[in-house]
C-alpha cells in the first residue's frame, strides 16, 4: 500500500514546478500506526488510482500530441528553410554564371578598345604623316608656281626682246 501512495501521488513537487499541486494526490491518512482499509476505502483508492492514471495518460497524450504537432511544424519549416536555401543557391548559381559572362565580356569590350585605341593611335601617327607629306607638298606647289612664274616672266621677256627684234628689223630693211 506504500508503494501505491507513493508511486500515486507522483514525484515530491518542486519550488520550479508551477502546477505541483496537480501532480499530487492527497490520501487519507490515519493517525499513528497504518489503520486496515475496508472494501469501500480500497475501492474508492483504487477509483481515485485509475482517475490519477487516466489523468496522467491523458496529460502523456496531450503532451505527445503537442510534441508531434511541434515536431511536424519544425518539419514543415526546415522543408520551408531547405526550399529557400536551394532558391538561393540556385540564385547564386545563375548570378555567378551572369558575372562570369559580364567578364568575359568585359574583358572583350576591354581587348576591342584596346584594339580602338592601337588603331586610334596608328590613324593619328598616318594623319600626321599625311599632313607633313600635305605640307610639303603645298610647300612644293608654292615652289613650282613661283618657279612657272618665273619661267613665264622669262619667257614674256624673250618674246618681248624677240619681238622688239623682230619689229627692229624690218624697219631697217626698207
Amino acid at each position: 500500500m506504500n508503494w501505491l501512495r507513493e508511486h500515486v501521488r507522483g514525484p515530491a513537487p518542486s519550488a520550479a514546478s508551477n502546477d505541483s499541486r496537480e501532480n499530487v494526490l492527497d490520501f487519507p491518512r490515519g493517525t499513528g500506526a497504518p489503520a486496515r482499509l475496508d472494501a469501500p476505502t480500497a475501492v474508492d483508492l483504487v477509483s481515485q488510482a485509475a482517475v490519477a492514471i487516466r489523468d496522467i495518460q491523458d496529460r502523456a497524450v496531450d503532451s505527445e500530441n503537442r510534441a508531434r504537432a511541434l515536431a511536424e511544424s519544425a518539419i514543415e519549416k526546415l522543408k520551408l528553410a531547405e526550399a529557400r536555401i536551394h532558391e538561393a543557391e540556385a540564385a547564386r548559381r545563375a548570378a555567378e554564371e551572369n558575372f562570369s559572362k559580364f567578364g568575359a565580356r568585359l574583358q572583350e569590350a576591354e581587348r576591342k578598345l584596346a584594339g580602338a585605341h592601337a588603331r586610334n593611335s596608328a590613324l593619328e601617327a598616318q594623319l600626321a604623316n599625311t599632313q607633313q607629306r600635305l605640307s610639303a607638298a603645298e610647300a612644293r606647289a608654292i615652289h613650282a608656281e613661283k618657279a612657272v612664274h618665273q619661267i613665264e616672266d622669262a619667257i614674256r621677256t624673250q618674246l618681248v626682246g624677240l619681238q622688239r627684234n623682230l619689229t627692229k628689223r624690218p624697219a631697217t630693211a626698207a
